[in-house]
């Protein structure tokens, strides 16, 4: 494994056990306060805050219960303290509206803040899912209720 791919391993496990233990919260909080986050639907979310609302709506809605593993397959060094990863990603939902399992890649962006790397912007590309419906379920838990 490369020193880089070794470097950002730790943000990539957090990512992993926040998911796994459906806390958006700590999702967001191995993301910059300024994080550019695209999931897998296309929709943006700026900032922290905004990542982890839309991080515990789905893990309290249609991915309640579920695991992500996010890989790291691909590392290139930007500067000394930003590193551009590829980061597949499993998704196992195991019950609801969206059941099945989600595969993606996504392109991320880390940075380095002292001695720990946060992730600056995250763009999800879904590769497949087992619901053909599944970005209508997913657009519709997360839009706004007025």
């Amino acid at each position: 494994m490369s020193s880089e791919k070794e470097s950002i391993q730790p943000a990539v496990d957090a990512l992993n056990a926040a998911w796994n233990r459906g806390d958006g919260n700590a999702f967001a909080a191995r993301c910059t306060p300024d994080v550019d986050f695209i999931n897998l639907l296309g929709m943006h979310a700026k900032g922290r805050a905004a990542v982890a609302g839309m991080h515990e709506k789905i893990l309290k809605g249609p991915y309640a219960g579920s695991t992500v593993t996010f890989s790291i397959e691909q590392v290139r060094p930007v500067s000394p303290d930003a590193v551009l990863a590829i980061v597949p990603g499993e998704l196992q939902i195991p019950s609801g509206p969206v059941q099945g399992v989600v595969r993606t890649v996504a392109t991320a962006l880390f940075v380095r803040e002292g001695p720990e790397w946060f992730v600056a912007s995250f763009q999800n590309t879904r590769r497949e899912a087992t619901q053909a419906n599944h970005s209508a379920i997913m657009a519709e838990s997360l839009a706004e209720k007025t």
